[in-house]
């Protein structure tokens, strides 16, 4: 619904802007709460658990919601985007416009489960590059400020 709602388009955007800061925020709690001792890649793999078990939580709820409340919510956006490309000059004879029609034709759209399957491998993914990036900085920031006996 957020395609049809401003307000739920910023939140939405809100949301994936938030992530590089709450993964940093996980980080350095952990970080803490080792009391300093800990290295790169142990703050890495808290980040990285975060992100995997959130994206369980987040995967269980998309799949529910595009089984049992919107089957044929991935089968309209598909609709929409070939429709839209149809409508620009330069897009209407490209691959992509007939891949795209191919696709729906042949029924070759994901099911529910591989959309959620896929999104869980990409939001891994980019969590774990977000939070080896976030056990860089907190190790670069705070290693400092330990030697000196301020955690």
């Amino acid at each position: 619904y957020s395609g049809a709602s401003a307000l739920l388009s910023g939140l939405a955007v809100g949301m994936v802007l938030a992530m590089p800061w709450l993964l940093f925020v996980v980080v350095r709690r952990y970080y803490r709460a080792t009391g300093g001792t800990t290295d790169v890649t142990t703050m890495w793999l808290a980040g990285l658990m975060a992100t995997f078990f959130g994206s369980l939580i987040c995967a269980m709820a998309d799949y529910l919601w595009l089984e049992f409340v919107s089957p044929g919510f991935i089968f309209e956006q598909a609709q929409a985007a070939l429709d839209t490309y149809k409508s620009l000059p330069d897009m209407r004879n490209t691959e992509l416009v007939t891949s795209l029609q191919r696709a729906i034709d042949g029924g070759l759209l994901p099911t529910p489960i591989e959309f959620v399957a896929n999104m869980i491998l990409l939001t891994t993914f980019a969590g774990s590059i977000t939070s080896l990036i976030a056990g860089f900085i907190v190790n670069a920031l705070y290693k400092k400020s330990d030697r000196r006996g301020k955690l």
